[in-house]
C-alpha cells in the first residue's frame, strides 16, 4: 500500500511541478521515477503489482492515442487535402531510410527516428491557440497519419524481430491481417448500429451519466481488442490503439467520452506508467557515449522531420511556419517511450540503448516545443 501511495503521490506532485518548471509532465514523472527507483532512493521496486498498473497505463495511453485521431478532419480534408500530409509521412520514411543507410542504424532505430505521434503536438497547439490555424491543421493531419504508420511499423518489427521460420512468420502476418479484418468488421457493424439505432449510443456521449456507461464501454472495447491481440499473438498496444481509433471513427462527436477516458487515464494509470519507466531506468549505464548518441539521434530526427516538412506543406505556410511544424513533429514523446518499452520486452534493446532512447525522448520533448513556440505566436499575441 505504501508503494501505491507513493505512485499516486508522484502522479499528483509531478504534473504540478511540471507546470512550474514548464516541462512536459511525462518528463517530470520519468525523472521522479528514476529518483524513487532502485538507482535512486529505492522506495519503489518493479514488483508484479506495479508492473500490472504500469501495463494498464500503457494500454490506456495507446487507447487514448487512437482516440486522438481526428477522423472528421481527415474526412473533411478529402483525398486532395490528405495528399500533402501523406507525402510528408512518406518523406519521413524515405529520409529516415537514407540516414539509416548512411549511419548504419538498426531497424528499431529507424522506427525511432521516423516515429510520429499526436499527443505532444496536440497539447502544444492547444496551448498556443494554433490548433484551428492552417499550421495546426497540417501538423495534426500529418501527425495522425504518421502515428498510424508508426504503430504499423512497430507491429511489423515485432513480427520479424524474433528468429523464426518463414512459415511461422507467415502465420503471424496472417494473424495481424485477421486482427484488421476483425476490426473492419466491428467498425462496419458499429457504424450500422449507430445509423439505425442512434438512441442507445447517445447515452455513451452524455456529460452527466451516473453509470458512466460510455467510459465502461470504451474500456470494454479496449480490453476486447487487447484480448483478441493476445489470442492472435500480436502486440497488445496494436489492439489498444485500434480500439481507440474505432471509437474515434464510429463516434465522431466523441469529445465528451474522450475527455472522460483521458481523465481516467491521465488521472492515475498513465502517470504510473511513466513513473515505472523511470523506476526501470538503469541510470548506471548512462555515459558520455549515451549522451552523444542521444544528441546524434536528435539531429537525425530533426533532419527526418524538418526537411520533408519544408518541402511538403500547404502553400499558405511560410518558411518560418514550415520549420516550426517540422520541429513540433519531431517530439513524439509517448511513442518513443513505447518503442523503448517494446524493445526491452522483446529483448532487442539492451539497457544502454533503452537509456539512450529515453534520454532522446526527454531531449526532443523539451527542446522542440520550445523551438516551435519561439518560431510562432498565438493568434491572441498577434492582436
Amino acid at each position: 500500500m505504501i508503494t501505491l501511495f507513493l505512485l499516486v503521490l508522484l502522479s499528483v506532485v509531478g504534473p504540478a511541478l511540471a507546470v512550474r518548471v514548464r516541462l512536459p509532465a511525462a518528463v517530470v514523472l520519468i525523472v521522479a521515477g528514476i529518483g524513487v527507483g532502485p538507482v535512486g532512493l529505492g522506495w519503489i521496486q518493479d514488483t508484479p503489482p506495479v508492473a500490472l498498473l504500469s501495463e494498464l497505463g500503457f494500454l490506456i495511453l495507446m487507447f487514448v492515442a487512437g482516440m486522438e485521431i481526428d477522423f472528421e478532419s481527415l474526412r473533411r480534408a478529402g483525398p486532395r487535402g490528405l495528399l500533402v500530409p501523406s507525402l510528408a509521412v512518406l518523406l519521413f520514411v524515405g529520409v529516415a531510410a537514407a540516414m539509416g543507410i548512411w549511419l548504419r542504424l538498426s531497424v528499431i532505430e529507424l522506427i525511432v527516428v521516423s516515429a510520429s505521434s499526436v499527443g505532444m503536438p496536440l497539447a502544444v497547439l492547444q496551448e498556443t491557440g494554433l490548433l484551428q490555424r492552417p499550421i495546426g491543421k497540417h501538423v495534426m493531419l500529418t501527425a495522425s497519419l504518421g502515428e498510424f504508420a508508426s504503430i504499423l511499423a512497430i507491429t511489423g518489427y515485432e513480427l520479424f524481430a524474433e528468429e523464426a521460420t518463414l512459415s511461422h512468420r507467415l502465420i503471424k502476418m496472417l494473424k495481424v491481417v485477421l486482427l484488421f479484418v476483425v476490426s473492419a468488421t466491428v467498425i462496419r457493424w458499429a457504424r450500422a448500429a449507430v445509423w439505425w439505432r442512434p438512441e442507445p449510443f447517445r447515452r455513451l456521449l452524455q456529460h452527466h451519466d451516473v453509470a458512466e456507461l460510455g467510459v465502461r464501454t470504451g474500456l470494454l472495447l479496449m480490453f476486447g481488442f487487447v484480448v483478441v491481440s493476445a489470442m492472435l499473438g500480436v502486440e497488445a498496444i496494436l489492439g489498444a490503439f485500434i480500439g481507440g481509433a474505432l471509437v474515434a471513427f464510429v463516434l465522431r462527436e466523441k469529445s465528451t467520452l474522450e475527455s472522460k477516458i483521458s481523465a481516467l487515464g491521465h488521472g492515475l494509470f498513465i502517470p504510473i506508467f511513466f513513473i515505472v519507466v523511470g523506476v526501470r531506468f538503469n541510470a548506471r549505464v548512462l555515459s558520455f557515449a549515451a549522451l552523444k548518441d542521444a544528441l546524434l539521434f536528435a539531429a537525425v530526427v530533426a533532419t527526418v522531420k524538418i526537411l520533408p516538412t519544408l518541402i511538403s506543406s500547404p502553400r499558405e505556410l511560410g518558411l518560418r511556419e514550415r520549420f516550426a511544424a517540422g520541429a513540433l513533429l519531431s517530439a513524439p514523446l509517448t511513442l518513443l517511450v513505447a518503442i523503448a518499452a517494446i524493445g526491452r520486452r522483446l529483448g532487442t534493446v539492451d539497457s544502454a540503448r533503452e537509456a539512450t532512447f529515453l534520454l532522446l525522448a526527454i531531449l526532443l520533448s523539451v527542446g522542440f516545443p520550445i523551438v516551435f513556440r519561439a518560431l510562432v505566436t498565438s493568434p491572441r499575441a498577434r492582436t
